[in-house]
């Protein structure tokens, strides 16, 4: 898994390179050092952290909530990854399985948005988490769960205002979903055999909402992007399919090498 991180960071490094710069210069102008200092705060992320196992928003990186577009929408879209396969799960009939999905206001990925929700006027969808955890954990039947699904979902968008963003924030926020979906399938898949069924079911949902996130643009945001739009679309297409199912029984052929690849290959794409 290692390795291959740093074959994805060496890339990132390269286009950061040609951008800090420019960003430190422009950021200067704007902002004084104590300024500079509270705009920043750090958050558990994904991607950050450095231990096997340790999955989606372990570790922490310096990355603000409050004001990057593109973090925001990243942690957003994992948690809606997380909701995705949990309710697949459900719908399939392995209820076991969808209720270790379910996210609470106390979980990390949640818990961390909370002074965003603030500083960016938008509501929070606690309670919603709440309604659908206990939806599904406590068996109210699917009329409870799918009228808990749909309206936490209707509640995320309304946070994540997809359509107020500038495109190349989300499109960086796949590139970040995917790089996360890389180490998931890393920890779930080991030469072929899936031995953490768990986080293999977590890159699925990751991978899938990226996909679908480009569907949220509007048509003025599609035409001023065509270009670049058409180019992810493009990266997304190539994926080999990494989950023949999300229950798997014995050898898979995927590689997260594939997620890894996409991830870099959008980062490279936006900053064009």
């Amino acid at each position: 898994m290692h390795e291959k991180r740093k074959i994805w960071l060496a890339v990132g490094a390269a286009v950061l390179g040609t951008t800090t710069a420019a960003n430190a210069h422009n950021n200067s102008n704007d902002l004084d050092g104590h300024q500079q200092h509270n705009m920043t705060i750090i958050a558990p992320f994904a991607g950050a952290g450095e231990g096997e196992g340790e999955g989606e928003g372990e570790g922490s990186g310096m990355v603000d909530l409050r004001v990057n577009d593109s973090a925001y929408l990243a942690r957003l879209g994992l948690i809606r990854g997380h909701l995705y396969v949990g309710k697949k799960l459900y719908d399939q009939g392995h209820l076991a399985m969808a209720k270790t999905h379910m996210k609470h206001p106390e979980d990390e990925l949640y818990a961390a948005l909370v002074p965003a929700f603030s500083a960016r006027g938008v509501e929070g969808f606690g309670d919603h988490l709440n309604a659908l955890a206990d939806a599904v954990n406590q068996e109210q039947g699917d009329d409870a769960v799918n009228a808990a699904y749909d309206a936490l979902i209707i509640a995320i968008k309304d946070a994540e205002q997809v359509q107020r963003k500038e495109v190349k924030d989300v499109l960086m926020s796949l590139s970040t979903m995917l790089l996360t979906a890389g180490e998931e399938y890393d920890i779930g898949v080991k030469s072929g055999e899936v031995v953490n069924v768990h986080e293999f079911q977590d890159a699925y949902g990751f991978t899938t909402i990226a996909r679908s996130r480009l569907d949220e643009l509007t048509e003025v945001q599609r035409e001023a992007n065509a270009e670049a739009i058409a180019e992810v679309e493009a990266i997304l297409a190539s994926l080999p399919p990494l989950w023949p199912t999300i229950t798997p029984e014995g050898k898979v052929a995927g590689d997260s090498s594939a997620l890894y690849g996409a991830a870099a290959r959008i980062e490279l794409a936006t900053l064009n």
